[in-house]
This record gives structure tokens, C-alpha cells and sequence, in this order.
């Protein structure tokens, strides 16, 4: 063999003890780096797990062998030494994540794995950056500006399909040949692919659905205050709610959501909330009623009976939301906010037996509830318990110090007792 055909091979054991001195280093960099990512996603609310390695010495070693790296320069030339990975629940953050690592770091190279996959491929996806180590983690450990650190950003399905298929393919150098395996793999791709789709769909929903109730609860919020104003006129007189029928009340107009509009319960109640939250209630009511007629599951019913309860009151039918919110204790008779709602129409309605009765079962079921005691305060006021009254004044101000409405109330109470 003449000279110019000697190969040179890089000797591993010094490649091995320059690894090895260097290895701590990595590791305490790596964790820093981590840390902080991990606090600035937290201050954009997001609920990311991540995890870090340093690339074992085998590894390196094939690497270096394989790319004919410099060996005097190869750990600080191979740019996966340092890896990072961010794993999201949902396909939205993915993409939060990415508009991070791009305004947060200094990006070398990004690379998106997968996306041009066909649909009879089985490789995973995955969003992949090279970035600059942050200065300030450079200075602590001496390293170079040049070196990177390798990150990659997957759902939690993506990390767990990179996972497995890593075991089956990538470390056991197998290529399926068989056409109906490699369909099997792709399929199974397909498959987790269609369920991180999915699980997005069910999150906007579930948003939009807790938007809409969030709406809906301070739609009732406000008119109980608008109820506790009034409390405070000292001519205030309720009988006439408690003389108010409704012999002439035509509840078919609380029919009209056609059968032919009837989708799935989930579809129906965001539509009810939309009208409810809009003001509609004779829309909302229709079709909370509709689904009622569907005959849901139990655990389903006390919820729309609780929603229509709610649309009932923004009505001022105070007799029927009081049917209502009956109708959902019957089915679960242990939800605090159910005898919130039901004590409130009792109190309106001048019933302060029952009132205190359901804002004490709400309390026993969750003492830490500001508006009940402020609630059951007026209730005792009401019936001249003013030390009662105060008493219950005082555990809504204590729970939130912030209460202004409170605050008046306990000054209110004062005068009274003082009197």
C-alpha cells in the first residue's frame, strides 16, 4: 500500500478523554440553558415539558469517523453535541414555541422534519434549530461562539412516535421492505398525526366553550349587582316579584330552534351560549330546551338545566329559573355554585329561609366563596341579623380584599348596628 492510500484514524482515546474532560461542563451549560427556557415560557403560560442531553461518546465518536471531522476541533465542530427538546401538548404551541426560539435565541439553522413526507411515508415530524448559546451562558463556561446547541420542538404524539420509531428503524438499522409493514408504519403515522389534529379541535372548542361561559357568568354576576344597587335603595319593595305570574306566558316561543339546526350536543350548547352571551335568551332557552328533549346522558342534563336556569333569570323568570336550578340539584346535588344560583333567586324573591339554607350548603360544600358570604350577608340583613351580617361581610372582604362592593355593605351594616 503506498503512502497517499494510509488512512489516518483518529485515535478514540484521546478523542475519549478530551469528551470526558469536557462532559460536566456540557451537562451544567445544558441545564442552565434549560432553566432558562423554562422560565421564559412560563411567563407566556405555557405548560411545555423539556428534556436535555449531552450525545454520548459513541456516538461522537461515529460521527466524527463518519464526517471526517478535524479531530483536534471535532467536539466543538459537531453541532449536536448539546440537544434540547420541548415537548407541547397541543400542535398551537408548537408553533408559540418556534416564534420563541426565534425571537429569544440566535438561530443558525432551522429545519422542519417531515413536512414533505407523502402520506404512505412514516417519518416523524418535528421542528429543529440550531442556535447560538446565549452570551451570558458562554461567559459562565468559556465556550466558544461558535458553538451550537441542537433544538427541537415536537407535541407530545411527535415525540412519542420519534421515540419508538428511533428503536424500531434509526437504532436497529432496519428499512422495512415489506410494502404491507411499511403501510402498517404509515398508517400508524397517519394515524397519531390525525389524533394531534383532533386534540387541537377539542381545544379551540373547548376554549371558545369557556369564553362563552366566562361571558354567561358575568352577565349573571352583573345583574345579581345590579340587584345588590337596588338593595341599597331604601325604598326598595320586591313584592311585586313575588305576585308576578305568568299565566300568558307563551313558552312556544322558547321552541323555535328548528330539528333540521340539530347537530351534536357540544355544537347546540355553543350556539345557546352565543345567543345567551348576545342577550337572545329566547333563542338560548330554545335550544337549551331542545337538548334537553334529546335526552342527554345524567351527568349532561344538570349542566343545561343550570344554563337555562341562568337564561331564565336574564329574563327575570324568576319562578322557572328557580325549576330549573331544582332540576339540577335533584341530578347533582352536591355543585356549591348550583345553590349559589338557586339561593340568589330565593333572596331576590324575598324566600330568605330557603336563600340561607342554599348559601349554607354551597359554603359547607366550598367555605372559600367571597360572593356567597356576600350574598348570605344581605340575606341576614335582611331578616335584621346584622352581627351575622357583618360577620359574613367581613369573610367576603378577608377572601377578597378587593371588594368594594363589600366595603360599602360592611359600612351599611355599621350604621345600622350603631344606630
Amino acid at each position: 500500500m503506498s503512502d497517499s492510500e494510509i488512512i489516518s484514524i483518529p485515535d478514540r482515546k484521546l478523542l475519549e478523554d478530551q469528551y470526558t474532560r469536557y462532559k460536566d461542563k456540557f451537562e451544567h451549560l445544558l441545564y442552565d440553558l434549560q432553566h432558562d427556557f423554562r422560565n421564559e415560557l412560563k411567563k407566556i403560560s405555557l405548560h411545555v415539558t423539556l428534556k436535555n442531553r449531552v450525545k454520548d461518546f459513541d456516538s461522537v465518536y461515529l460521527k466524527v469517523l463518519a464526517k471526517n471531522i478535524d479531530f483536534d476541533k471535532a467536539l466543538f465542530t459537531l453541532t449536536d453535541i448539546l440537544g434540547l427538546r420541548i415537548i407541547c401538548p397541543f400542535m398551537e404551541d408548537v408553533k408559540t414555541v418556534e416564534a420563541f426560539i426565534r425571537n429569544y435565541c440566535t438561530v443558525v439553522e432551522a429545519e422542519r422534519k417531515g413536512e414533505n413526507f407523502s402520506y404512505r411515508e412514516f417519518g416523524y415530524e418535528s421542528i429543529h434549530f440550531l442556535i447560538e448559546i446565549p452570551e451570558k451562558l458562554r461567559n459562565k463556561y468559556s465556550i466558544d461562539k461558535n458553538f451550537c446547541c441542537e433544538v427541537q420542538i415536537r407535541t407530545i404524539l411527535q415525540d412519542a412516535w420519534a421515540e419508538v420509531e428511533h428503536e424500531l428503524v434509526y437504532k436497529a438499522e432496519f428499512s422495512p421492505y415489506d410494502e404491507p409493514l411499511k403501510r402498517k408504519l404509515a398508517a400508524l403515522n397517519a394515524n397519531l398525526s390525525l389524533s394531534d389534529i383532533i386534540f387541537q379541535e377539542i381545544r379551540d372548542y373547548q376554549r371558545q366553550l369557556h369564553t362563552e361561559l366566562n361571558k354567561r357568568r358575568y352577565a349573571f354576576n352583573k345583574r345579581i349587582e345590579h340587584k345588590s344597587e337596588e338593595f341599597f335603595q331604601e325604598h326598595r319593595d320586591y313584592s311585586h316579584i313575588n305576585q308576578k305570574k305568568y299565566p300568558d306566558l307563551d313558552k312556544s316561543k322558547f321552541n323555535q330552534y328548528s330539528t333540521n339546526e340539530i347537530g351534536n350536543i357540544d355544537n347546540m350548547l355553543l350556539d345557546a351560549l352565543y345567543s345567551h352571551n348576545e342577550g337572545d335568551f329566547n333563542t338560548a332557552i330554545s335550544i337549551y330546551t331542545k337538548i334537553l328533549d334529546m335526552n342527554p346522558q345524567d351527568y349532561v342534563k344538570p349542566v343545561i338545566f343550570v344554563h337555562r336556569g341562568m337564561a331564565y333569570f336574564g329574563q327575570s323568570l324568576y319562578d322557572l329559573a328557580e325549576r330549573d336550578f331544582s332540576e339540577a340539584l335533584k341530578k347533582e346535588p352536591n355543585n356549591d355554585k348550583t345553590h349559589y344560583y338557586r339561593g340568589i333567586v330565593y333572596s331576590i324573591r324575598e324566600n330568605y329561609t330557603k336563600a340561607l339554607n342554599d348559601f349554607n350548603r354551597s359554603l359547607s360544600i366550598n367555605p372559600y366563596q367571597s360572593w356567597v358570604f356576600y350574598s348570605r350577608a344581605q340575606v341576614y340583613f335582611h331578616i335584621g341579623d346584622y352581627p351575622a351580617a357583618m360577620n359574613d361581610c367581613c369573610s367576603a372582604i378577608s377572601l377578597k380584599p378587593d371588594y368594594p362592593e363589600a366595603e360599602h355593605f360592611r359600612e351599611l351594616i355599621q350604621s345600622k348596628m350603631n344606630f
